[in-house]
């Protein structure tokens, strides 16, 4: 039975919440969040300390250089905040009344991915070997155009699986003016937010990037989100409309429509965009920009983060071109296990289904069917739910068949994906690695042959100070890992456990080998340069913050 509010309703479909918001943008904020009030607040509370969550990882809490950061951190906000849409604006007042939060509070969960682009470009100024702190991103979009139209299949992935999946929602808005739509986001996440599809049927997903091109006076991206489903209903309308905007930083947004049936996808920065169109039939957006002139000011996080961007990227276009063209089958796009670099399926490689996907979707152009997920993270995996767009706005209720991807992997696989996102739960919550380190243990059971598992497992064990351990648990993973670049990555670690534990002669020759290689990647040859001047000690492994989506680190 339904639940209401003034002229706004919510009700439970599975593990979907499916409201229905009228009015004012004012209106409609304040029965979002007076209908979800008591369900949302843990969700919020994780965004918006976030920031000081991962920061607590690297270091005291109540450090100068902590106290800094997070001052900073508010001040971001701020600036970001008088940048953003009118509407926008007051859908938060309203939001912010209904759940009974302060607007800056409320502001701090909903720019924060945001903050991290201006904070991450921050960073990478003052790079010395390691990655800043950026984003595990993981976002894949897949679009095919049928006879009849387009499909298009959309992951979007961020921090917080067990909180954004938690309540997976569909928010119908019905404005007084303009354009309805429906947000597909987490249950008390405000306007046209990160995928939607609107009355004419235009789809949005937004996808992150890092940019060197980053700006705190540039509209926050839900704006610029929120701008295009509310005033475009066409792929070249949508253009039309970004063309006012100044992104904070890099990212990209994946259009479709299905009359006339086209799809796009925009890249932007604080310096422009660029605009890539259908290839044949497909397309395809990851998190790495294809444009080389957007790629050439591209940031990268790690060596690992940008070798999972380009793989997704490269699978999510050869399955859009070869899948059988169904509902399912598109669909299955997003529960893929095969890494396309190690030629073989994985629980943890550098694959498609990530620990933190966290929401899951397939819309079908020009029909206005659209399948979401309600599986909890990886939400990729399937669970999908129907519903049928005109009828929902038009007042009734609407859910139609079920889906589910056509390509299951093996059991193991996902088994060990489960505990793989439990180990990273239990880092991001609570910070105990020795209980990080059983879970990863319990990973290597289930599936012996996946090498993150092990090269996780010898980060985490130096950090605990069993450094004969981490050095058994690296040289494990060497001998599983396919990838050369991710060979690169762990044989640095070989060497830095080496430094810690004093060994000085074992450690120089690998860093000027990774150092004088042409084949490394830069990042790892940076790092190696840096280890042949400096020995590796306790005081960077401190710094570290752990990057379980790609099996690496934030240094």
């Amino acid at each position: 039975m339904a639940e209401r509010y003034g002229k706004g309703d919510v009700e439970r479909v599975g593990r979907l919440w499916v409201l229905h918001l009228r009015g004012t943008s004012f209106e409609r904020g304040l029965q979002h969040g007076t209908l979800m009030r008591y369900r949302v607040a843990d969700t919020f509370n994780f965004y918006r300390s976030l920031p000081e969550t991962l920061l607590s990882r690297a270091m005291e809490t109540g450090s100068v250089r902590a106290r800094g950061l997070k001052r900073l951190k508010r001040s971001m906000v701020s600036r970001l905040v008088r940048n953003r849409d009118s509407e926008a604006v007051e859908e938060m007042h309203g939001l912010a009344v209904g759940l009974g939060l302060r607007e800056d509070v409320l502001a701090e969960a909903l720019v924060l991915a945001d903050v991290f682009q201006v904070f991450g470009a921050l960073a990478e100024r003052r790079r010395k070997a390691g990655p800043p702190v950026l984003t595990g991103m993981g976002c894949t979009s897949a679009v095919r155009a049928t006879a009849s139209g387009l499909l298009f299949a959309r992951n979007f992935d961020f921090w917080g699986p067990g909180y954004w999946d938690a309540n997976p929602a569909l928010i119908f808005h019905h404005p007084d003016t303009g354009r309805a739509f429906c947000s597909i986001a987490t249950a008390g996440f405000p306007t046209g937010g990160v995928t939607s599809i609107n009355e004419d049927g235009l789809a949005v997903a937004v996808h992150q990037h890092g940019s060197r091109d980053s700006s705190l006076s540039g509209t926050p991206i839900i704006d610029i989100a929120h701008s295009v489903i509310r005033k475009a209903g066409s792929v070249e309308e949508a253009l039309g409309v970004l063309e006012g905007f100044r992104a904070t930083g890099g990212w990209s947004l994946v259009l479709a429509s299905g009359s006339p049936a086209d799809a796009a996808v925009v890249e932007m920065s604080s310096r422009g965009m660029a605009v890539r169109r259908l290839e044949g039939k497909v397309l395809a957006a990851s998190n790495c920009f294809i444009d080389p002139g957007m790629a050439e000011r591209e940031i990268q996080a790690s060596t690992s983060a940008t070798l999972s961007d380009h793989a997704r990227y490269r699978r999510a276009l050869d399955l859009a071109s070869t899948t059988r063209v169904t509902p399912s089958g598109i669909a299955g796009i997003l529960g893929d296990h095969h890494d396309p670099f190690a030629e073989a399926e994985r629980s943890a490689g550098l694959t498609i289904s990530r620990i933190t996907n966290v929401s899951s979707v397939l819309f079908s152009l020009p029909s206005g069917r659209f399948w979401v997920s309600e599986s909890p993270a990886p939400t990729g995996k399937g669970g999908f739910v129907g519903f049928d767009l005109d009828a929902e706005l038009s007042g009734g209720r609407s859910s139609i068949d079920r889906l589910e991807g056509a390509r299951p992997p093996r059991a193991r696989t996902t088994a060990a994906q489960d505990r793989y996102l439990a180990a990273y739960k239990e880092y991001i919550d609570t910070g105990d690695l020795n209980r990080v380190l059983d879970i990863l243990a319990e990973c290597s059971e289930l599936d012996p042959r996946e090498a993150s598992f092990p090269f996780m497992e010898g980060v985490l064990r130096s950090m605990v100070g069993n450094l004969r351990g981490a050095g058994s648990s690296i040289d494990r993973a060497l001998e599983l890992e396919r990838v050369p670049p991710k060979r690169a990555v762990i044989e640095l670690w070989r060497a830095r456990v080496n430094d810690l534990d004093g060994d000085r002669g074992s450690s120089g020759p690998v860093y000027k080998s990774l150092a004088a290689e042409p084949d490394t990647p830069p990042l790892v040859r940076k790092a190696a340069s840096r280890g042949v001047r400096h020995q590796f000690g306790t005081r960077d492994l401190g710094r570290l913050i752990l990057d379980f989506t790609n099996a690496e680190t934030f240094e």
